[in-house]
């Protein structure tokens, strides 16, 4: 993950923007005596949001958690999606 701080952020703005759209990478920026905060993708974080409802209830990590598991060891099916 790419560090920059905020002083040289704010002078490749658009190349940071440009960089976390296309290779998908979140890049921290710094400042000193704060937060620190990350620049992504959109569709990286709305991704990311969407990873994280799934797993807001228990019984969805639990199933998502043991299809894992089962892809892991091999144990899968091969089936039609449908519509």
């Amino acid at each position: 993950m790419r560090t920059i701080h905020y002083t040289d952020a704010k002078d490749q703005l658009l190349g940071l923007m440009d960089a976390a759209s296309n290779d998908r990478e979140p890049i921290v920026i710094t400042r000193p005596g704060s937060g620190n905060v990350v620049m992504m993708a959109m569709e990286e974080y709305e991704a990311m949001e969407s990873t994280l409802h799934l797993y807001t209830t228990r019984s969805n990590a639990e199933q998502i958690q043991q299809s894992l598991e089962d892809y892991a060891k091999g144990n899968i099916k091969s089936g039609d999606l449908c519509d």
